[in-house]
């Protein structure tokens, strides 16, 4: 009894969809016809409702004590569709915007004038399918978890940001006194300047057509990996080989070269190389190493024959060195294969990564009768504070033991 009354409710719900569509499209006579089907099975509804009420009245004293429908709720069933009381099994609706990209991914029809915004030949992707691809890009991989990001509307321009390495203290002051000036300003306007990274993927036609695979679904995966492997290699980039800082000048994360013959001389240089660059503010330093490099750490322990690397003694999944929290990369994602080589410091206080927030796709012909789906995502990663994170090269580094 039960599954038919969901079932009900579920055509229910499907009929409204339909019918607020047709409002929406100004199609009176179809929504006249859904309206006459949704009254017909609100009393097939009600029917199977009092069936439901008697026989669980027979097993639940709770439920014979239950307060009858007001007048109130049983009009509400009978009112206009775009006004109904909106049933809890119903799935929220697609906006038009939404519809209307929808149905340009599949039918790669003319965009329908003023539903979808376009820029320099692309269609904007909606914000709400845009939501859904950064849930996805969430299961990847994503650097941009350890620095700071900022949502943009412009291609270029300045954004004030803070060095937090740079706050000052507030001085003592007389009662009454005249306010003075900071001696350090930690906010300072960090220019930027927006880049443009564009690719494609090829779908055949046959595919589109024959198959009728999911062009939207495709297109939401790929870009969530698209996203989060450009915006890896830029953040990768900035750290090793240096980009605009303040005012627009070169600079660069300092880089150090750990050497030893023995795994407490290799310790030592690390500790000193860590040491004399980087504010011990354990909560916000990261080490992001290679999974050469890793190998490297992991064998090293004092003559007391304790590892370098411990477990965190709050989450026993999580590694720490010296303190920060250990991050594993793949070689190739820091140089090439064997790349032995440790980030460490707070990327947050040293990286900024501006997001134009708006990401862009069309269909393009393709000579081979097939099609490809173009797509643009813009931003721009600069240096916040070079002095908040060094990079270290391990190559120099023993790991036989005493």
């Amino acid at each position: 009894m039960d599954t038919k009354l969901l079932e009900l409710r579920t055509q229910r719900a499907d009929l409204m969809k339909q019918a607020n569509r047709a409002l929406e499209e100004e199609n009176t006579e179809s929504a006249n016809d859904y309206i006459a089907k949704i009254k017909e099975l609100d009393e097939r509804i009600s029917k199977v409702e009092k069936d439901v009420d008697d026989i669980k009245g027979d097993n639940n004293k709770e439920e014979e004590n239950k307060e009858p429908k007001s007048e109130n709720e049983e009009e509400q069933r009978n009112m206009h569709p775009a006004f109904a009381v909106t049933p809890q099994n119903q799935i929220k609706e697609d906006s038009k915007e939404v519809r209307d990209f929808k149905n340009y991914m599949e039918t790669r029809a003319d965009i329908p004038g003023g539903s979808l915004k376009t820029d320099s030949g692309f269609v904007v992707i909606p914000e709400e399918i845009v939501t859904d691809i950064l849930k996805l890009k969430e299961v990847e991989f994503n650097l941009d978890q350890y620095i700071t990001v900022k949502s943009v509307e412009n291609g270029s321009g300045k954004y004030p940001v803070v060095r937090q390495s740079q706050v000052a203290a507030l001085p003592e002051v007389e009662e009454l006194a005249e306010n003075p000036e900071l001696a350090v300003k930690p906010f300072f306007q960090l220019a930027y300047d927006i880049k443009t990274h564009r690719g494609y993927f090829r779908i055949s036609r046959e595919a589109i057509e024959d198959s009728k695979i999911d062009v939207l679904g495709e297109l939401k995966q790929w870009m969530a990996r698209t996203i989060a492997a450009t915006r890896n290699q830029a953040i990768i980039n900035v750290i090793k080989n240096g980009g605009p800082g303040e005012d627009g000048e070169a600079t660069k994360i300092p880089s150090e070269i750990v050497t030893g013959t023995t795994s407490k001389e290799t310790i030592d240089g690390l500790k000193d190389a860590i040491n004399k660059h980087i504010i011990p503010n354990y909560e916000h330093n990261v080490a992001i190493v290679s999974q050469t490099g890793f190998n490297t750490l992991d064998k090293l322990a004092d003559k007391e024959d304790r590892y370098l690397i411990q477990p965190d003694v709050k989450e026993a999944s999580t590694k720490r060195l010296l303190g920060a929290s250990v991050v594993v990369l793949p070689d190739e994602m820091l140089g090439e294969k064997g790349t032995n080589t440790l980030i460490f410091g707070n990327l947050k206080d040293a990286i900024t990564l501006f997001d134009r927030s708006q990401y862009q796709a069309a269909w393009t012909d393709y000579m081979h009768f097939g099609e490809c789906l173009m797509v643009a995502v813009r931003q721009d990663v600069r240096l916040l504070d070079h002095k908040a994170a060094v990079v270290i090269d391990l190559n120099g580094g023993s790991t036989e033991t005493p």
